[in-house]
């Protein structure tokens, strides 16, 4: 029988996302199949005070396993912008398109060789037992002049990895799945859950 896990998350790429890491073994739920229309303020000044807000807001509705991330993109030229920000550095929250537009712009100027960047994901786990760990992964690389691919979602349409010539949206879901920084901070979950059932 597949564990159940709870991400505190609104976002259905993600959760599909994660599933698809974690695989069969797993059966990974939504803020919609717990607690519709479960919302929270992102007010946090790190990426682990956010993911507390998360994790905080779905604990009253659930005792089960709870995971919770909070992602985002840094880029070098903007001294670590959008970070915290990047899910509403367009000024709507959840507009990937305004997003992107936004930091194409912010790095109009900047050439080739100074565009570096790196996404960055943490990840927030508390068990039913109330027990918490945290795990993380970063994937570096480069932010592209205009956008690239069809797959996958956020800034994936400008991001390029190192070691690659092409965008993470111009990937695979399980190329993208093994470099990603999400996939990275997944895999040591993963890898930590499987140990403590030994």
């Amino acid at each position: 029988m597949a564990k159940r896990l709870v991400v505190a998350s609104n976002n259905r790429h993600k959760i599909q996302e994660i599933q698809a890491i974690l695989g069969p073994e797993w059966s990974v739920l939504g803020v919609a199949d717990i607690a519709p229309g479960l919302t929270w303020s992102e007010t946090g000044g790190s990426f682990l005070e956010n993911a507390r807000i998360k994790l905080a807001a779905l604990r009253e509705h659930t005792s089960e396993s709870i995971l919770a991330d909070d992602s985002g993109l840094c880029v070098d030229a903007l001294a670590g912008k959008p970070g915290v920000d990047s899910s509403s550095f367009g000024g709507v929250e959840g507009d990937h398109e305004r997003n992107i537009d936004r930091l194409l712009q912010d790095l109009s100027h900047v050439p080739a060789e100074k565009r570096g960047a790196h996404f960055y994901c943490l990840l927030l786990y508390v068990d039913e037992t109330g027990r918490e760990s945290r795990y993380e992964g970063r994937c570096h690389g480069k932010i592209a002049t205009s956008r690239s691919g069809r797959g996958g979602f956020g800034y994936d349409p400008v991001f390029i990895p190192e070691k690659f010539g092409i965008t993470l949206a111009d990937m695979t879901e399980t190329q993208k799945n093994e470099i990603s920084h999400r996939g990275l901070a997944m895999s040591a979950f993963k890898g930590a859950q499987a140990k403590a059932v030994r």
